[in-house]
């Protein structure tokens, strides 16, 4: 037989100390591993835990902290004005849905909902941590006294944020709760 017709497979050497799949050194990856997607680094499961930890720690210790310095800062922005801190209180009140709307913008799908989702909780904590919730002013007296004290008009714009997006929320809820049964209801037309 001839050096140009002989076969590729009768010119490979196998060495003996052949390892098996998995066994012995493996070549390094330069990319992404397969699960995730292109350019996501992995982020550790305990810096999560640690900020989820962090974060509670900052509501449950720090509120009356940031609820004091806020009415004393309102107070020196607004000067006492009632009207400048009802409408302060109203942009401080309305940051959920604010939040939600800002997280509508710019995106499709599960995404858009996430975002939405995030936005909206990131609004809500501001609004919780710089003013009383309702049910706290409602249930405790001592509550609000420091803005009624500092920001007379602060907590009545807040409430009244709260009392609109609790109504948007409502009418959200029947609008997809009406449309979900005429969707029902419908019947597929003759084929």
């Amino acid at each position: 037989m001839s050096e140009q017709a002989e076969r590729p497979e009768s010119r490979v050497v196998v060495p003996d100390d052949v390892f098996p799949a998995g066994v012995g050194p493996q070549p390094r990856r330069t990319g992404p591993p397969a699960d995730r997607g292109p350019g996501r680094a992995h982020f550790p499961i305990r810096l999560w835990f640690l900020g989820l930890v962090l974060a509670g720690a900052l509501l449950v210790l720090g509120t009356s902290g940031i609820r004091d310095w806020w009415a004393h800062r309102l107070h020196d922005i607004a000067g006492g004005s009632e009207p400048a801190d009802f409408i302060i209180g109203l942009f401080i009140g309305a940051l959920p849905l604010i939040g939600i709307a800002l997280g509508r913008i710019g995106t499709r799908g599960a995404r858009r909902v996430m975002r939405m989702f995030l936005f909206g909780a990131a609004g809500f904590v501001v609004s919780y941590l710089l003013s009383p919730s309702l049910s706290r002013y409602a249930s405790d007296s001592h509550a609000g006294r420091i803005f009624d004290q500092q920001a007379p008009g602060y907590l009545w714009g807040v409430l009244s944020a709260n009392a609109l997006w609790l109504v948007v929320l409502g009418v959200a809820w029947w609008r997809v709760r009406r449309w979900r049964r005429s969707r029902a209801t419908q019947r597929p037309g003759p084929a």
